[in-house]
């Protein structure tokens, strides 16, 4: 009976087709029922997140990641990704000092959080101050040869330093850079001011306002001031004296390396014959500049000789 069957090619037929059936429910009844299923997955290193953060408030302390567990279908779960799962803190309504929050999870639905790690999360908050501080600048390099700097000028001279109070307390000083290196004329630039601390580093998370100031550099040759002396030719006719000599200017300001200008104790003038002279007598003459230097903002030298008899 069972060799007749078997070679029957309809019943065998029959009989593979209906074991490949049973075999095709099983499995899909399978997967269908791991579909529907809750699983728990767990998520580490989710970036932890913050809202409704008050205006005049920062927030100085806060955990950079957290870990989840989360519960639902695993056809839901797999598209949640460290960049799409959303952890948050919400700090609405409060105030400085230190908190301790449960974290809240954006999640779709089907889906909850088994658990934090950890449970909850201490922040803290400070308020913001602003207090004014002096601008101060750094001048990097030397200028050209024999050329000096002058008084800076700064504008405004005052900057508002922006933060919280734990982090202004490292704030030494505001500085702007100016780089003067090779300078043979004056420089005025808009500098960017950074606020730094006592080893000169920029501190983190906190805001100068304005960001930038105007700084002028005065950058010249040395300068002496020094008197002018009148050079007189000839000689007076018998009777008749110099009685004043009125120059005007009456001294120079001489610039130059600061070598010449150290030799220099007077500017003379070109010499003015007075030979001829019968009375008092006005000329203009010009000076006698020593070589190596140069006399600044001036022209001829207006002179008046009172001669008078004896």
């Amino acid at each position: 009976m069972m060799k007749r069957l078997l070679r029957n090619n309809t019943f065998v037929r029959l009989t593979a087709f209906f074991l490949a059936f049973i075999f095709w429910a099983y499995v899909t009844g399978d997967y269908r029922e791991t579909e529907t299923q809750n699983i728990t997955r767990r998520y580490p290193n989710v970036p932890l997140e913050w809202v409704n953060l008050q205006s005049e408030l920062e927030l100085t302390k806060i955990p950079e990641e957290i870990e989840v567990i989360l519960e639902g279908r695993s056809s839901v779960l797999d598209n949640i990704t460290l960049q799409t799962l959303n952890v948050f803190v919400d700090l609405r309504n409060l105030g400085a000092g230190q908190h301790r929050l449960t974290p809240v999870a954006d999640l779709p639905g089907g889906v909850r959080v088994v658990s934090f790690n950890p449970e909850q999360v201490v922040v803290v908050l400070e308020e913001i101050q602003s207090p004014q501080m002096l601008v101060e600048v750094d001048l990097l390099g030397s200028p050209a040869p024999h050329y000096q700097i002058g008084e800076v000028n700064i504008n405004p001279q005052k900057a508002f330093v922006r933060g919280a109070r734990s982090r202004l307390e490292k704030v030494a000083r505001v500085r702007a850079i100016v780089n003067v290196d090779g300078a043979d004329s004056s420089l005025t630039q808009y500098v960017g001011v950074q606020a730094v601390d006592f080893s000169g580093q920029v501190v983190e998370g906190v805001s100068v306002h304005p960001s930038q100031v105007e700084i002028t550099v005065p950058v010249a040759l040395p300068q002496k001031t020094v008197p002018v002396r009148l050079q007189v030719s000839g000689e007076l006719q018998e009777g008749l004296t110099v009685q004043q000599v009125i120059l005007n200017p009456a001294e120079v300001t001489l610039e130059g390396p600061q070598g010449v200008l150290d030799e220099i104790s007077e500017v003379l003038t070109e010499p003015v014959d007075i030979t001829e002279a019968e009375s008092s007598l006005s000329t203009a003459v010009a000076l006698q500049v020593p070589q190596g230097c140069e006399a600044l903002h001036v022209g001829p030298i207006h002179v008046e000789i009172k001669i008078a008899a004896e």
